[in-house]
């Protein structure tokens, strides 16, 4: 049996220790019910969304009953076989009543372990529920601002009340593990909490490409539209660039200024239409100060796509010369024009950036260490 101990910060795989994971990682699959708690992502463009899917699919295929809770009804069917429960038309009625569905949810579910992502009321419920009916409970965290348990404005935080801290709070300082997919993460999270805190990369199914695939001369912005995500920098940096095309992806409440004629905003994009503007981008731009590990970054890094970005996860844009870690608008408009002029540059590092990704970040070995460690958990009962 492998330790939990295997899997926390301090032995976060660098580049290249994640071939060693796999050889440990062949053990015959036991049949168990999970349970994520997370929107589908044809209904909410994130990462974590898409991330949670991606890895419910994986065990569905290899056998395991796979069961979803979420808000939010996906406009397409899933294509796989999944249990869904939506909640969404209960939880608008009212806090007793959303209480009340959620926790039926999670009782017809009937699962042996419960997971669940991003800062939410049901974090603080699910962890109850799996108290007090003997499961296991697992917090997959998105982002810095997960593990920042004062709440406050420099995370990005809104004014929540007091009853959601008590909840979140109790969640996280409760839960049998706490997933984070960077070192940085981790750490911030061990600072406050005693809870098991284990790193797993995120992972993507990376399609075989010999080379770079042909590229247009634009740079691509894919986020949701909120403040955390600060997508009024790419409209200052735009203004700054007039002689290159910028294109925005996404969907959100923030109330965008008014866009200079070098972006061209799509709204929001998923599957094959997004997976073809990552591939012919130039540039990727992200313009977020609080991540974890951005999926965006894998994503780019799977077409050859170059990484300018304000937030560098664990340092692996500087370390393996993945892009461009800026600090301000400026650094930015210098980083973006450089690479623009230099296809030789830009050569260099979205081959860097497919090599690290290849290496670093395949959905399959991601799925093996979530596997290993729901046994483990369970096993622990």
């Amino acid at each position: 049996m492998i330790p939990l101990s295997m899997f926390n910060a301090e032995n976060y795989p660098e580049a290249g220790v994640l071939e060693k994971a796999k050889s440990i990682l062949r053990h015959p699959v036991t049949r168990m019910k999970i349970c994520f708690i997370a929107e589908l992502p044809q209904a909410r463009m994130g990462g974590a969304e898409l991330q949670c899917y991606m890895i419910a699919e994986r065990l569905a295929l290899k056998g395991y009953e796979i069961h979803y809770i979420c808000y939010e009804k996906a406009p397409e069917p899933s294509k796989i076989d999944l249990n869904i429960h939506n909640i969404g038309e209960d939880a608008s009625r009212g806090a007793l009543r959303h209480i009340i569905s959620f926790f039926s949810a999670l009782k017809e579910a009937n699962c042996d372990l419960y997971l669940q992502t991003c800062p939410r009321s049901a974090t603080g419920l699910t962890a109850l529920f799996c108290k007090l009916h003997n499961r296991i409970f697992v917090y997959r965290a998105v982002n810095l601002k997960d593990a920042d348990l004062s709440f406050s404005k420099e995370y990005y935080w809104p004014d929540v009340k007091w009853w959601f801290k008590k909840a979140y709070s109790y969640g996280i300082k409760r839960a049998n593990a706490i997933i984070c997919n960077s070192v940085r993460v981790a750490e911030k999270f061990k600072e406050k909490i005693k809870s098991p805190v284990i790193v797993i990369p995120n992972g993507h199914p990376i399609k075989p490409l010999k080379n770079i695939p042909p590229k247009e001369q634009y740079i691509l912005w894919a986020a949701r539209l909120t403040e955390i995500k600060r997508p009024h920098l790419l409209v200052e940096i735009a203004r700054r660039l007039p002689q290159y095309t910028f294109i925005m992806v996404g969907r959100g409440r923030y109330k965008l200024p008014e866009l200079p004629k070098n972006v061209k905003f799509l709204g929001f994009k998923t599957g094959e239409a997004l997976r073809s503007l990552y591939e012919k981008a130039a540039i990727f731009l992200n313009t977020s100060l609080i991540e974890g590990f951005p999926n965006t970054l894998i994503e780019a890094g799977m077409y050859y796509t170059p990484y300018v970005t304000f937030y560098d996860p664990d340092d692996v844009v500087k370390r393996y010369e993945l892009g461009f870690h800026v600090n301000n608008v400026e650094e930015a408009v210098q980083s973006i024009d450089e690479l623009m002029r230099n296809p030789d540059l830009r050569r260099k590092m979205g081959t860097n950036i497919r090599k690290y990704v290849e290496k670093n970040h395949n959905i399959e070995t991601t799925v093996k260490l979530y596997e290993k460690l729901f046994k483990e958990l369970l096993n622990e009962v």
